[in-house]
């Protein structure tokens, strides 16, 4: 009976001490350097991702200027060459029935030179109806280029 109070004791004591080491055991901070070691590598990946963003935002700004620059001096080219081209084109015009009115003058000036009255009242109702009609179509004209230089 004794041994079997041995064994008993022994048996018991063997289990308390297991229970004991497992309870000691669960309750200490074994994942303390486990977790340490996720928040240092977590903050590190977090500041080598924040530094690859700010360079890419800052390669990306450098190009967007680059592209905003070059996009207006395109721009302004084309702006200039277009006001180039209206302007020679109104200089011409302009050159074009500055020639017809002078024309038109010397041609007066030879019939009031002759003293026809009446010829010289046809000869104005004429190019007045004709001075009409070329105004109207060269207003036409500029309006419909102008129009069609705005929509594109």
């Amino acid at each position: 009976m004794i041994r079997l109070k041995r064994k008993v004791m022994i048996v018991s004591l063997g289990l308390s001490t297991f229970l004991v080491m497992g309870t000691a055991y669960a309750y200490s901070d074994v994942s303390t350097p486990l977790q340490n070691w996720y928040k240092a590598s977590f903050q590190q990946g977090t500041k080598e991702v924040n530094s690859m963003v700010q360079q890419g935002l800052d390669e990306a700004s450098q190009s967007l200027s680059v592209s905003v620059n070059e996009s207006a001096s395109k721009a302004n080219a084309n702006l200039k060459k277009m006001a180039d081209d209206i302007s020679h084109n109104a200089i011409g015009s302009i050159e074009a029935a500055r020639q017809f009115y002078v024309s038109q003058i010397e041609s007066a000036a030879e019939l009031a030179k002759t003293g026809a009255a009446a010829d010289f009242d046809k000869y104005v109702s004429a190019s007045k109806s004709a001075n009409d009609r070329e105004i109207d179509q060269w207003a036409q004209e500029t309006i419909q280029r102008l129009t069609s230089k705005l929509g594109n």
